[in-house]
């Protein structure tokens, strides 16, 4: 309350002015109306700073909303999510708290409300204005000092956790680039190196020579092995003489048995002892005839030995050829030379690693996965984001390794390899790069009761919770806390509008708690469905999203000012118009 010496009573009809010389015109001046109304404001509100009702309804929201956000930040929640659940505890429960800060407005001045105020120049109408700005604005005050702050920190959550497309992703910062599927060459012949103009850095070209290596003793065997095949293929033309020669042999054989078993038709003329001369000789050629075929298939058998080894000689010459052409070291893709092993004149036997070469623009990081619950939601071909001073690159998850494996700086942790293309870019090996590899959404964990008991005010199931994936913005982040400010603004006129009507605190904040719980039934009624709470409830995370209507919303808010306007007059007027000045 002022006090006395502070407001001097106002003469009916004769406003004082406002202007540099007023001090002259004696020792006190009467304040205009909107100043008194500023400063029943200011007074009013340092009352309520030092209110205990006041101090504790902001300790207990900043420290419920702090502790949910931290716990569904831990939990990787998204910003629609975070912010839904802090925005609605102010509709459900913190209303309430609202409403009692409302309805205490005129206790204090509850036994001087008839003639003490008016004794002191300050009109009923300014006493009870100076009330109702007081109280919106701490209450705003109270509300935005909360859920500013949170808003904003659930938008920087979904800096960390989402990408672009708007899904979860899987952050780690300074991993080195490294080349993908580095091509090691090894020395595929005996040799000394004859010579070698490449160093570790250059860059090459696919069939570029990068070194040469002595060739001579194979120049040697080679000799040899064409000699080789020259005696082989002699050989086989003797083997095919052979075999010719006991072809006729076996031909001359036949025909002698043929002229033996003639002779032997006509054994009823002979006498016995030339018929058994002829049938020796029969028996004889029988023999000859076998032992001539025998031979025959032994000289063409003869052949084919020969014929495998005039093939055999030939391979020995392709497959020498063949080394030959490794002499010559190419580099196979083109890139750069990571690794050089060996000098010029060197000797480097078969298998020697002579170098590496990391293919043109085609990368990967080994990014490590610390967060074990991350990893489980990892697969291979996931979408990444790799940025590089600034750069930022698209690749994908090509391989998971679970296992354990010690980084750079010995701390243990699961892998995930993402390979990508630097669209042309060079010098890119070896720098460090930060990457962001997306996530499918989170399994949904089994809600507590908290979480049971909101979603069915909301109207909602575990599937629209799961299938949000919109970010947050500060507009839509802002839109959504006026229309919680605006619910705040109609029950403290509400409120007020009823504690001027009964003139007893306690039964004004239990009829604005009654009006505030069945105003959903009164709202569907009248045909404005969107001003209940539980509507605003269930659409709050799509207008966390911005996947509504700015212009619906508007409208809606624009109902809840107007509804909170009409409150504020119907109680200025009847606490005007109940006492008159007296």
């Amino acid at each position: 309350m002022p006090s006395e010496s502070t407001f001097s009573r106002r003469a009916p009809g004769n406003e004082p002015s406002e202007g540099p010389d007023d001090s002259l015109a004696g020792p006190v001046n009467t304040p205009g109306r909107w100043r008194t109304i500023r400063m029943l404001t200011g007074v009013d509100m340092r009352a309520m700073l030092g209110s205990w009702l006041v101090r504790g309804f902001f300790l207990a929201s900043a420290a419920l909303s702090i502790l949910a956000l931290k716990g569904m930040q831990a939990e990787q929640k998204v910003a629609s999510q975070m912010l839904e659940a802090v925005f609605a505890t102010y509709i459900v429960l913190w209303m309430h708290a609202v409403i009692f800060i409302a309805g205490s407005a005129l206790t204090r001045e509850q036994h001087c409300l008839n003639d003490a105020i008016l004794c002191r120049g300050i009109t009923r109408g300014e006493y009870l204005f100076g009330k109702l700005f007081a109280r919106c604005l701490m209450i705003a005050l109270l509300i935005c000092a909360v859920l500013v702050p949170s808003g904003f920190w659930a938008i920087r959550q979904d800096q960390l956790v989402r990408t672009e497309t708007g899904q979860l992703s899987a952050k780690a910062e300074n991993t080195k680039i490294e080349a993908w599927d580095p091509k090691k060459i090894f020395a595929e012949i005996d040799g000394s190196i004859l010579s070698m103009d490449k160093e570790a850095g250059d860059s090459v070209q696919a069939g570029e020579v990068l070194a040469l290596i002595d060739d001579r003793n194979l120049f040697d065997e080679l000799e040899r092995e064409r000699r080789d095949e020259q005696n082989a293929m002699q050989e086989v033309e003797n083997a095919r003489r052979r075999a010719e020669n006991a072809r006729r042999a076996v031909a001359q054989a036949e025909e002698a048995l043929a002229r033996a078993e003639r002779a032997l038709l006509a054994k009823d003329l002979l006498s016995k002892l030339e018929q058994a001369d002829r049938a020796a000789d029969l028996r004889i050629r029988k023999r000859d005839l076998k032992n001539a075929e025998n031979d025959y298939r032994v000289a063409q058998d003869g052949v084919g030995v020969a014929e495998r080894a005039v093939e055999t000689a030939k391979a020995k010459i392709l497959e020498t050829r063949k080394r030959m052409t490794h002499a010559t070291v190419t580099s196979p893709v083109s890139g750069y030379l990571t690794e050089v092993l060996v000098r010029p004149s060197q000797y480097a036997s078969i298998g020697t690693h002579l170098f590496t070469i990391a293919p043109l623009d085609d990368y990967q990081l080994r990014v490590p996965v610390y967060n074990f619950n991350e990893f489980k939601r990892l697969k291979v071909g996931l979408q990444a984001f790799i940025t590089v001073q600034g750069t930022e690159y698209e690749g994908k998850v090509e391989r998971l390794g679970a296992m354990t494996e010690a980084d750079r700086w010995g701390r243990q942790s699961n892998y995930a390899i993402v390979r990508f293309k630097g669209d042309g870019t060079l010098g890119l090996l070896g720098l460090m790069a930060d990457v962001r590899m997306v996530l499918p959404p989170p399994e949904e964990q089994k809600p507590n009761r908290a979480e049971v008991l909101l979603n069915a005010l909301m109207g909602r199931s575990e599937e629209d919770i799961g299938s949000r994936t919109a970010s947050v913005t500060p507009f839509w982040m802002s839109v959504t806390l006026v229309k919680v400010v605006s619910c705040a603004w109609m029950m403290t006129t509400l409120t007020l509008m009823l504690v001027v009507m009964f003139r007893n605190s306690l039964i004004a904040i239990l009829c604005a708690i009654g009006l505030w719980h069945v105003s959903n039934l009164a709202f569907d009624f009248a045909g404005l469905p969107q001003l209940s709470y539980l509507e605003i409830l269930r659409t709050m995370g799509r207008v966390l999203g911005g996947i509504v209507s700015p212009g619906e919303e508007l409208a809606s808010i624009a109902w809840i000012l107007g509804f909170s306007a009409v409150f504020a007059a119907v109680a200025a007027i009847l606490f005007i118009a109940k006492d008159p000045p007296k």
